[in-house]
């Protein structure tokens, strides 16, 4: 029984270490962007029922106003391609990327999330979605890490994949595209749009540097914490016995 003090009070030791680093891996939902930067976005592209106008876009610029703790109010102005405004030229908006609202109300998808997110972090609203991958891509002339969201939507009418991709530093977004099939007869209908960045000052001002940490999923702790208590509690069940 002696022989079971020692490797014993290690386990329990480490499983109390880990219990308490838990909160420290856990998601810091803070804004990745400053006043005065910008995006625009471009290349509309739109195709089958609902999504024509997406043809007649020229472009949509977002730009920060302010930053507030955990809001980032984005002032949205943009033009049709024959040159007159947008609907909702002018108007600003409050996002809040810790709750995941947009002035007040539940979003589960906006133009901007927080910094730093990595693989499988959830997205707010709490419950909806979460970064599907993080991979490298070229906007625009520079390397970004990309933060990846990708939802499929099922219903008895129709069936829909919804693709956003936001900058990993900024956490703003760089395109999105969606394709819906709609059951009809005689036969379904397809219809999609896309719009991707093409300018913004954010990369010039924000350096984009390597993770300097390997990233280590907080889920991953979890398992491992239970595991520990698991050995522990068996340990402790063969020394009782003993």
């Amino acid at each position: 029984m002696n022989n079971l003090k020692f490797p014993l009070s290690i386990i329990l030791a480490t499983v109390i270490l880990f219990a308490l680093a838990l909160p420290v891996f856990a998601v810091d939902y803070n804004p990745g962007v400053t006043v005065g930067q910008y995006i625009k976005y471009g290349n509309f592209s739109g195709n089958g029922q609902g999504f024509e106008n997406f043809n007649d876009y020229g472009l949509l610029k977002l730009q920060v106003t302010s930053v507030s703790g955990k809001q980032v109010t984005l002032l949205s102005t943009g033009q049709f391609k024959n040159g007159t405004t947008l609907p909702g030229n002018g108007t600003s908006s409050i996002w809040n990327i810790e709750t995941g609202t947009e002035d007040g109300i539940p979003s589960t998808q906006g133009p901007i999330i927080a910094a730093n997110l990595n693989q499988h972090d959830t997205i707010p609203p709490p419950d909806t979605y979460s970064v599907n991958q993080s991979v490298s891509r070229t906007y625009l002339g520079s390397m970004r890490t990309v933060n990846i969201l990708t939802v499929e939507i099922s219903t008895t009418d129709y069936n829909s994949t919804l693709t956003y991709v936001y900058d990993k530093l900024s956490g703003i977004l760089l395109e999105s595209s969606t394709q819906t099939m709609t059951q009809s007869e005689p036969q379904p209908v397809a219809s999609s749009y896309s719009y991707s960045i093409i300018e913004t000052n954010i990369f010039g001002s924000i350096p984009n540097p390597s993770p300097s940490v390997p990233e280590f999923p907080i889920f991953t702790l979890e398992v491992i914490v239970v595991v520990l208590m698991v050995v522990t509690s068996a340990l402790i069940l063969i020394k009782r016995r003993k």
